[in-house]
């Protein structure tokens, strides 16, 4: 196909909206609606999208960067937004679709067959429509009795009869390039001083020249978001799709009507995904992952076999065969190494943990570095906030922390180090050593008598002599015979 391009008419206000943010700029399934149009216009191989910003355009600016924009200063409706486009497309393009910001539902194949409507059925104008059971508030296709587009009345502007009609114009066009370029400008002002697309549909159609109409197979997925209302639907639709999908690629999903994941999302097949669970930003679940019921799980990886109960990751990397929860908490910055155990109201924070360490119930692990095969016990706890900064705890392979520690940072415990039940360690702990009580100190040390200087106990013989009591020795011996039984 020949070079097209798309302008992205994003410079209205949404007042019924009732934000202080953008329309186009609420998000949609984790991405701001605006996304989700101009993803699905490059996935129908649009090479140049534009998009014209108004009414808070340096958020909408700021927010996509990467996207040439240009302003439409004062919006004077949606031709003269198109004309200030329009400088932005390269003068080698051949066809121009033009959508709204706010229809962010409209899904790629309807694109590229509006795109082929009007380039090779040779139209000036191929315009999208839907047929809706009440089109009130929206402009109406009207057709010659041939059934050729003749025009577009805006409700405001409609008879009886026309209003009667319920197929409706979306708002999304393809346009021939030269031709749009010749024409926009001569759009006539309307009453209110603006100036309207609509009115070049009448003025190719009175020009001989054909218009070419799609009709979208699903109204739904044509409808612009203008409120709160609208807002939460398309939601509604949109998760359906994308549980859909997954489904097809090969996830169970227990439940979709309770599952919630982002469009960003990735799961990998045979994974299990139970009810309440809420996947969102760039997260990636791998194959066979069993994740929920009640899980959130938030910009992390999640590794093959692993388990996610009724607990919430956060920014983290979790490998094979882990087992995390129930009702434990993740924090930005972890990295649990293979077959780690998490257990029941566990919380990390900044943590790596090396294959096979355990976490167990309520603890915390935080500004971490613990080796493999570790055990953490229940009530452990790294103190990693002098009230200034946070310091590191450094925990060796094979080491085991009892439970109730509380391990004062900066520290190290050596590989296979061992503290006791309710320790308090404020010093490293070097390798292999137990260290235990409050200040935990080297058990050795605990064992010790506290006077370093007391003699060594007595024989029995040398005390019953200093008492005056010795016994008689055996005759056989030849010591003193031994005293009669009394």
């Amino acid at each position: 196909m020949q070079a097209s391009a798309a302008i992205v008419l994003a410079a209205g206000q949404g007042t019924r909206m009732r934000s202080r943010v953008p329309k186009v700029l609420h998000p949609l399934a984790g991405r701001p609606m605006l996304t989700h149009v101009l993803e699905s216009l490059a996935a129908a191989g649009i090479e140049h999208r534009v998009v014209v910003t108004g009414s808070g355009a340096d958020a909408v600016e700021a927010a996509f960067g990467d996207v040439p924009t240009v302003r439409q200063e004062p919006q004077l409706g949606t031709a003269d937004a198109v004309r200030c486009g329009l400088r932005r497309i390269p003068s080698g393009v051949r066809h121009v679709v033009v959508t709204m910001g706010d229809v962010p539902l409209l899904p790629a194949d309807l694109f590229r067959h509006l795109l082929r409507q009007q380039a090779e059925g040779e139209a000036t104008v191929a315009l999208l429509s839907a047929r809706v059971p009440d089109p009130s508030g929206y402009g109406r296709v009207v057709r010659d009795a041939a059934g050729s587009v003749s025009a577009i009345v805006e409700d405001r502007d409609a008879d009886d009869a026309t209003r009667g009609v319920d197929e409706v114009n979306v708002g999304t066009y393809c346009f021939e390039a030269a031709w749009l370029r010749a024409n926009v400008g001569s759009v006539p002002a309307s009453p209110s001083g603006e100036y309207y697309l609509t009115d070049l549909v009448a003025q190719a159609a009175g020009g001989g020249r054909r218009v070419a109409v799609v009709e979208a197979p699903q109204p739904e997925l044509t409808t612009g978001i203008n409120d709160r209302v609208a807002l939460a639907a398309a939601e509604r639709l949109l998760r359906a799709q994308i549980s859909e999908r997954h489904m097809r690629a090969g996830v169970t999903i227990v439940d979709p009507a309770t599952t919630w994941i982002d469009a960003g999302v990735e799961i990998g097949q045979d994974a299990r995904i139970e009810p309440g669970t809420v996947l969102s930003g760039a997260t990636v679940i791998a194959q066979d992952a069993v994740i929920g019921p009640n899980a959130q799980v938030r910009d992390s990886r999640i590794g093959p076999r692993t388990v996610v109960w009724s607990s919430v990751v956060e920014e983290s990397e979790i490998a094979e065969d882990v087992h995390i929860g129930p009702y434990s908490h993740l924090r930005p910055g972890c990295r649990i190494g293979p077959r780690c155990r998490i257990g029941n109201y566990a919380e990390l924070k900044q943590a790596t943990l090396g294959a096979g360490t355990q976490q167990h119930h309520f603890s915390y692990v935080g500004d971490a570095e613990v080796g493999e095969d570790v055990n953490i016990g229940a009530g452990a706890v790294t103190a990693n906030f002098d009230g200034e900064r946070k310091n590191v705890t450094l925990i060796g392979d094979g080491a085991f922390i009892g439970v109730d520690t509380m391990l004062r940072a900066p520290i190290t415990i050596g590989p296979g180090a061992r503290t006791g039940a309710g320790a308090v360690v404020t010093r490293d702990v070097p390798p292999g050593k137990t260290v235990v009580g409050m200040p935990a100190r080297p058990i050795e040390a605990r064992r010790r008598p506290r006077d370093a200087e007391a003699a060594p106990p007595e024989p029995p013989q040398d005390r019953a002599e200093r008492a005056g009591s010795v016994p008689d020795r055996n005759p056989q011996q030849g010591g003193p015979a031994e005293p009669p039984d009394v």
